[in-house]
């Protein structure tokens, strides 16, 4: 039986999704990382074209993730993206172009920034997509977006961060009557201009997985959004330990229905299951025939202390080559 999986990896604060489609290709929706985990480096060991059946993907074009939509450009969604070799990055790439010139500023301002090195290897990455790609490809399932157009993001947003994340690409995933909803970080100013558009509204419209934007803070909800989305059964939220920001309405009965997440061969109703909750990644899978499960993953540490130091050397390396 064909089958959808969706991965929400525990990345502290940040976000990256991996989707296996029915068709068995892979695509990413953000990639965050953390200093001890990264998602590229998991999902290379545990969905290749050599591994067993379960996980046994396509490659499309020779590569194994057919293509990575970057939500918008904070680098929380992307921190991951020098663990793409070559030979291995998504052979699309989807990402904002109209707020690229905050990140260049940001690069030219505050050289001393410890965060520029990501931000200089994540523009230069998507300067490498200048060739067309021609293929169609069938992923036995439906990816659509919405966007907020720049002048109306601009317009709601009262600092170039929020802009930002007012422009994020809000992506539903459908397969067998169900939906899932990835927001990136639009604010709730954003969320208002967009649910005005009547497209936007019946795309949104019978959402079952919810991942809460801006990671579960308040910014991210109002509860005008169920009213279009209707009432899902689950909301993922991705933000670290300890964060304060969290809206606790997305645990309210009113807001949400409930879904079973299986942890360690234990199943519990759960209205909003967070990863920082077990400290696991959460994996969604929904069948052919609708049916659907979820349960808390296991990612382990796999960057070590050699590693992190191995990458910022090469990283050095090959900025001060451009």
């Amino acid at each position: 039986m064909k089958k959808l999986e969706c991965i929400i990896f525990n990345v502290e604060h940040g976000l990256a999704v991996y989707i296996k489609s029915p068709n068995d290709y892979g695509i990413m929706i953000d990639c965050g990382g953390s200093s001890k985990f990264s998602p590229i480096k998991w999902i290379n060991s545990n969905y290749n074209t050599t591994v067993g059946n379960r996980n046994k993907i396509k490659q499309f074009e020779g590569r194994n993730i057919a293509e990575l939509f970057i939500t918008h450009l904070h680098k929380d969604h992307f921190e991951d993206i020098g663990r793409f070799k070559d030979d291995g990055r998504p052979k699309r790439l989807l990402s904002d172009s109209k707020t690229l010139h905050f990140i260049k500023d940001k690069i030219k301002d505050s050289p001393d920034d410890p965060g520029i090195s990501v931000l200089k290897e994540f523009v230069n990455f998507r300067e490498s997509y200048n060739k067309p790609v021609n293929s169609g490809i069938d992923y036995g399932m439906n990816i659509n977006y919405v966007q907020l157009d720049y002048d109306t993001a601009k317009d709601v947003s009262a600092s170039d961060d929020k802009l930002i994340n007012n422009r994020s690409f809000v992506c539903v995933i459908e397969f067998a009557g169900k939906k899932i909803l990835l927001p990136g970080d639009i604010e709730v100013e954003g969320w208002s201009r967009l649910l005005e558009n009547k497209n936007t509204k019946d795309l949104l419209n019978g959402i079952n997985f919810f991942v809460a934007s801006h990671h579960g803070h308040k910014s991210g909800f109002m509860k005008e959004i169920l009213d279009t989305t209707g009432i899902p059964d689950l909301f993922v939220v991705s933000a670290k330990s300890g964060d304060s920001s969290i809206d606790t309405s997305y645990s309210k009965d009113e807001y949400v229905k409930g879904h079973l997440v299986k942890n360690d061969n234990i199943s519990q109703e759960k209205k909003m299951i967070s990863t920082r909750e077990f400290g696991r990644s959460i994996k969604i899978t929904i069948w052919e025939n609708g049916s659907t499960e979820v349960e808390a993953l296991e990612t382990r540490d796999n960057v070590s202390i050699e590693q992190r130091n191995k990458i910022t050397k090469r990283t050095e390396r090959f900025l001060n080559d451009i």
